[in-house]
């Protein structure tokens, strides 16, 4: 569902802004990357992502349960211009 965004890793010696692809970052709950800026290496947890996505999802998945439950609207009532004679 979220495979193909991005997060920003934050890199702890420059400060650049590194993305990582989310389903990258699915894969395990520890992943490593080297900053683009200035080649350090980073560490990353993800238990705390993998939660909240975990949360994220079932919310997701409430709202399309209720949004198809929602009955349609009735159509609006005909104008007269919508008529011809």
């Amino acid at each position: 569902m979220f495979d193909e965004e991005t997060i920003d890793i934050k890199c702890p010696q420059c400060g650049h802004l590194n993305s990582l692809l989310v389903r990258e970052f699915e894969a395990s709950t520890v992943s490593h990357i080297v900053c683009v800026s200035c080649k350090a290496p980073v560490k990353v947890e993800g238990r705390e992502f993998h939660n909240r996505l975990d949360e994220v999802r079932k919310e997701l998945e409430e709202l399309e349960r209720e949004a198809g439950s929602v009955a349609p609207k009735p159509k609006a009532r005909p104008r007269k211009d919508d008529y011809q004679i």
